[in-house]
């Protein structure tokens, strides 16, 4: 159902807040992806390159427990980058890159596969993979192949620290939007690359060709529009440790649940139904909410989110409700 594309590096998460200790967790906004879809039973493989040592072995180790098919990754003698975390008080995070020479940021056009596997209906890309050279241009080279075979979901996870020149950013950032069946933003993504509202730089992206633009808002829940439909949803309540991977999982949710809606193609995508956005909106939403509750990114199984959401999951195949409200989980 799923290939996703771009970089895994290892987050060094503080301990707790305030902390100087740090603890080595596998990450990268793609892998993140890939690890959340995969929980959920929808099946995906992960692209991308990561070293051979003992930090790549626990990259991939965490894809396979996860069900991830891991014969797209490519392994070499190259370091991993690591993402050094800063968390605030109300969880959210910021991050400090150091990917010279790493392996994931060398991602070579020989890295990619001649094809990509026919069962796959979704090409995930985004986030620092799409802003460092070379994997730069091997991904935008892929999207160029494969725009018109796979549905291209595209989250840019802006990382203003990264980007030398907002003016080029804007202008791959677009080109990779016309490109694109699917953006999913955050509000603080669209503010800083439009500097107007977000709900007002997500009908600017609309219009670059996408079929649909989801939005993540925080505690203000998420957006979903079509040319034709647009969704509205709170924010579900959780205690939010911190929100380090949540906007990963809510794409890889989103995806999880279109593929469940029978979503092939753009002409699906253009002609879903208020009650199918809404569903897949939901499930997208409660599967960002579920990784909120854990510290550093850790989205849920399909049970979890069973238990905490038991309408969301009815969508996945083979569901048959098993759980009432009373078991949620808040």
């Amino acid at each position: 159902m799923i290939v996703a594309c771009g970089e895994s590096l290892i987050d060094m998460v503080p301990a707790e807040h305030g902390s100087k200790l740090f603890e080595a967790c596998p990450g990268g906004c793609p892998y993140n992806s890939a690890i959340a879809a995969a929980r959920l039973g929808a099946p995906t493989w992960f692209l991308g390159k990561t070293s051979r040592d003992f930090l790549g072995d626990t990259i991939v180790s965490k894809l396979v427990d996860s069900g991830v098919d891991v014969s797209l990754l490519a392994r070499s003698d190259q370091a991993v980058t690591l993402a050094f975390v800063e968390r605030d008080q109300a969880g959210n995070a910021k991050y400090a890159f150091y990917s010279a020479d790493a392996a994931d940021r060398f991602f070579l056009p020989s890295d990619i596969p001649a094809k990509l596997p026919d069962s796959a209906v979704f090409l995930l890309v985004g986030s620092i993979s799409l802003v460092q050279e070379p994997s730069c241009s091997t991904i935008l080279a892929l999207i160029e192949r494969e725009h018109e075979r796979k549905l291209i979901s595209f989250d840019p996870n802006v990382r203003p620290n990264l980007i030398s020149s907002k003016s080029e950013y804007r202008a791959r950032f677009e080109w990779i939007c016309q490109r694109s069946a699917i953006v999913k933003a955050s509000d603080s993504d669209l503010e800083w690359l439009y500097e107007c509202p977000a709900n007002e730089a997500a009908n600017k992206v609309l219009g670059l060709g996408p079929e649909l633009v989801a939005l993540t808002r925080g505690e203000h829940g998420s957006l979903a529009l079509t040319k034709h439909v647009r969704i509205e949803l709170p924010a579900a309540k959780v205690a939010v440790v911190d929100t380090i991977g949540a906007g990963d999982s809510f794409h890889a949710g989103l995806l999880a649940a279109l593929g469940w809606l029978k979503v092939r193609d753009r002409k699906d995508l253009a002609s879903l139904s208020e009650q199918n956005l809404s569903a897949a909106l939901r499930l997208a939403t409660s599967v960002a909410a579920l990784d909120c509750t854990k510290r550093g990114a850790e989205p849920p199984t399909l049970h979890e989110l069973a238990v905490f959401d038991p309408e969301a999951v009815l969508i996945a195949p083979g569901i048959v409700p098993q759980f009432n409200a009373k078991e949620r989980i808040c």
